[in-house]
């Protein structure tokens, strides 16, 4: 097998994206449809792992799959100006200082129960008690 004839699975591997997302992605047409082999097994190149590659590095960067087609139209521009992607970019990144900070005041206000607790029976517990007062 060549790396230009490479299965699903071979191509699932390869990248650690599993062969259902792979299927989905064809489907939704982020990944350009395989090659088919008479018995019509999917088949898949370099293309293909170059892209699935890129896409998977979107979603673990927290990119949302209307922004991946996104991406992927403007990185098949070689020579397109890079602005709306670095604006893209540049979103995603408020949104994940927003969601950073969302999570900074939950630890301090678990902290701050933590330290409210005195242990003691669950009649008078501080951590109950704040979180049914929504404190």
């Amino acid at each position: 097998m060549t790396q230009s004839d490479l299965r699903i699975g071979d191509l699932a591997r390869r990248t650690g994206v599993g062969a259902a997302t792979i299927r989905y992605y064809g489907d939704i047409g982020l990944l350009p449809e395989a090659g088919r082999s008479e018995g019509g097994q999917r088949h898949y190149g370099p293309p293909h792992v170059e892209r699935l590659t890129f896409i998977k590095r979107c979603r673990e960067m927290g990119f949302s799959q209307n922004d991946v087609r996104t991406l992927l139209k403007q990185a098949d521009q070689r020579d397109a100006s890079c602005e709306d992607v670095a604006r893209l970019a540049g979103k995603h990144l408020e949104s994940v200082r927003g969601k950073l900070a969302a999570l900074h005041a939950l630890e301090e206000s678990l902290e701050d129960m933590l330290h409210a607790c005195n242990g003691g029976r669950i009649g008078d517990c501080r951590i109950v008690e704040c979180l049914a007062n929504h404190e």
